[in-house]
């Protein structure tokens, strides 16, 4: 019964392990592309200015 008991608090562990760094991959991507259309949408802003 405590064998079972460590088995499934072990397995718990790791599942929520691995949906804690899907979710930090998936913030860190959505960062990133957010950035980057932020960052074109200003230096295309820029540019139209210098005209």
């Amino acid at each position: 019964m405590e064998k079972s008991k460590q088995i499934l608090n072990w397995i718990k562990r790791k599942i929520i392990l691995i949906i804690t760094a899907v979710m930090l991959g998936m913030s860190n991507a959505m960062y990133d592309e957010d950035k980057m259309i932020n960052g074109n949408q200003n230096h295309t802003e820029q540019e139209h200015k210098k005209d």
